[in-house]
């Protein structure tokens, strides 16, 4: 029988959970600021103060999308996204997200030229290609010759943590070293860890982190119960199998539905939680979304 895995105590979780990743980034610009600055070698004057979670809508009846955390200055605009696991959709995701981003950021009647530069930022602690490079930033070119660009300065760019010690840039190694291995060496990431330490004392999020662990688990127990009890009735080994996949499959589904409705939690969180793939668990969000 499969062993129920339990989610992390309050007390386990680094910073590169997204709860904490999210809750520290949107308390703390400066922070935030500087890792973008690091991340993408940019120079940011103003930083507007980040959200975390953020919903947004291309359109009533479209798709919504639920950034990590969103902010913006001046001349560009950033979504970043902490990813622990690895997601073979992430390509059309940052497409998705960078459409909505656009739209968010045109009003009616302004001309194109008052797009900003944005940014779709993965932060992942395994590679999302089958290679081993540090950073995979992408932007249009000419196929035909690759010194044209289409210089409509959109760029999706995905970082790899588990090749952190191939990055050339000192800071930007530590801090995806930091994120993978949990070691602060460098004044960023050391800052990094002392706002750990400072948000596992804040009392708020504590109790809402345990309400979401202790929902997970109960519902996670249910379905692992109720899958199980499907099981027995088919009284062979194949049918108890199927039984428990159906029944624990069912009630994933409206753990998720509970979870969402709540607002209990991110996609991400809630998909690596209870089991279902990162794209149902959106696709039940948006039903909700739209109901």
């Amino acid at each position: 029988m499969p062993k129920k895995k339990k989610s992390p105590s309050w007390e386990e979780l680094t910073f590169a959970n997204n709860f904490l990743f999210c809750k520290i980034m949107e308390s703390e610009p400066e922070l935030c600021r500087r890792i973008l600055e690091i991340l993408l070698d940019i120079k940011i004057e103003r930083l507007e103060p980040p959200q975390a979670e953020k919903t947004m809508y291309e359109t009533l009846d479209s798709k919504s999308v639920r950034f990590d955390v969103y902010t913006k200055d001046r001349k560009h605009v950033f979504d970043i996204e902490i990813q622990t696991t690895v997601n073979k959709k992430l390509p059309k995701r940052a497409r998705y997200y960078q459409s909505i981003i656009d739209m968010d950021n045109l009003s009616r009647g302004e001309k194109y030229s008052k797009l900003k530069d944005s940014y779709v930022i993965f932060l992942c602690l395994e590679s999302p290609f089958k290679k081993s490079l540090p950073v995979y930033f992408f932007e249009n070119i000419c196929r035909e010759d690759s010194s044209i660009k289409l210089n409509d300065r959109a760029y999706k760019v995905f970082f790899n943590a588990s090749e952190y010690d191939r990055l050339e840039d000192e800071e930007a190694r530590a801090f995806l070293k930091y994120l993978k291995e949990h070691s602060p060496q460098s004044d960023l990431t050391k800052s990094i860890e002392e706002k750990v330490a400072f948000a596992k004392r804040n009392k708020t999020w504590r109790k809402q982190y345990m309400t979401w662990q202790q929902t997970i688990d109960d519902e996670k127990e249910d379905a692992y119960e109720e899958g199980l009890s499907v099981g027995r009735t088919e009284g062979i080994s194949v049918g108890r199998a199927e039984g428990l996949a159906q029944g624990a499959s069912q009630k994933a589904v409206e753990a998720a539905e509970n979870l969402l409705r709540m607002g209990m939690g991110t996609d991400d969180q809630i998909s690596m939680a209870i089991g279902l793939p990162l794209e149902q668990v959106k696709e039940i969000a948006e039903r909700i979304g739209n109901s």
